[in-house]
């Protein structure tokens, strides 16, 4: 482990659609972190280079002398996982936000952390938690959905793409869905995000007013009785609906920009329930169906967590070799650390509010 003289320090990037929110972060004794320095950066002219740019800027002018212990990044997908493959830590080819199709996401903030230390990295798309079957929905300029599936990270052939399965629309909905459907599941239509995210949200407003190329903050200066919140809060109960039916999940965890419209959550429980028209006997909705109390920064918590374990992990091998703790001692560290996000916000679930 660390010296004494030598605290852990890792860095984290949540990857947003709209905004890259970048942290270095002191991981404390007893396992918690704590923010030293914070930025968020725009991401929404679609630059990627530019922003990744900034991103590791910051991560070089707070570098500690002999580098970071780790790096976390917490991204929206599609997007490379498998360490083994070329497209490791690279946004997808099939991913909506087409200015960062094929863009490498770690090459340019490996070269910014690193130091002569080993630098440890971990990347992961929307949220996985601590619960033995737990989805985490993020809701923003995308929908996203990380799962863990009897205590393990569901990623088979890729990660879970949960956006993109299709809902049933309220009666006489003529919304066609968003505009950024050239390359996503069924262009779009009747998709939980192409009904639901910011991107979709702002188009049917500017449908119901008749106005065109409204900015996303738009949606700020709506009342929580608007109908577009009726619309979105039934694509994600639709959503929810689907999870609870195919995965038999323990509990959705609802983050992101969106979910800090007040009464959603709400709105996404009853809908859910007359969706599912009684034919499941299920525990109290408000458990079932919860928001995170990190509320828009549990992505970033995340990528801290996955820093976190990066390190944790990558020096497992030498506790055999330090006198004084044992292989047991930090396999009990390492089962906590676990314990509270197998990859990506166990803090996140153990504070959900209900």
């Amino acid at each position: 482990m660390a010296d004494k003289d030598d605290p852990v320090i890792v860095a984290a990037l949540e990857a947003g659609g709209t905004t890259f929110v970048v942290c270095v972060a002191q991981i404390l004794a007893d396992g918690q972190p704590r923010i030293l320095f914070r930025n968020e950066i725009d991401s929404s002219h679609d630059k990627p280079a530019q922003t990744l740019e900034q991103c590791a800027e910051f991560f070089k002018h707070h570098k500690p002398i002999n580098g970071y212990h780790g790096l976390g990044v917490a991204t929206f997908g599609p997007v490379g996982l498998v360490p083994c493959r070329n497209n490791y830590g690279c946004i997808l080819e099939g991913s909506p936000k087409a200015a960062y199709r094929n863009v490498d996401l770690l090459k340019p903030l490996v070269s910014a952390c690193q130091g002569s230390r080993n630098l440890a990295v971990k990347i992961e798309t929307d949220v996985k938690d601590s619960l033995t079957s737990v989805a985490y929905v993020t809701v923003g300029t995308g929908v996203g959905v990380g799962l863990v599936i009897n205590g393990a990270c569901v990623h088979g052939c890729m990660h879970p793409e949960g956006g993109h399965v299709p809902i049933q629309p309220l009666p006489g909905d003529q919304f066609p869905g968003y505009s950024w459907g050239e390359k996503s599941p069924f262009h779009g239509r009747h998709t939980v995000e192409g009904m639901a995210s910011s991107v979709a949200l702002t188009e049917r407003l500017e449908l119901i007013e008749g106005k065109k190329n409204l900015p996303r903050s738009s949606l700020i200066e709506l009342d929580d009785g608007h109908e577009v919140w009726i619309h979105a809060a039934n694509a994600l109960a639709n959503l929810s609906a689907t999870l609870i039916l195919t995965t038999s999940i323990e509990r959705i965890v609802f983050g992101g920009g969106i979910m800090n419209r007040k009464g959603l959550i709400e709105k996404i429980r009853k809908r859910t329930l007359v969706l599912l028209n009684g034919y499941l006997e299920l525990p109290e909705i408000d458990s079932l169906i919860a928001c995170s109390s990190f509320g828009s920064d549990v992505g970033l918590m995340g990528a801290i967590l996955l820093a976190q374990q990066a390190h944790q992990i990558s020096i497992e091998d030498e506790v055999p070799k330090k006198g004084g703790v044992s292989a047991f001692d930090v396999g009990v560290f390492h089962g906590i650390v676990i314990g509270v996000g197998i990859a990506y916000i166990g803090l996140a679930l153990l504070r959900a509010s209900s």
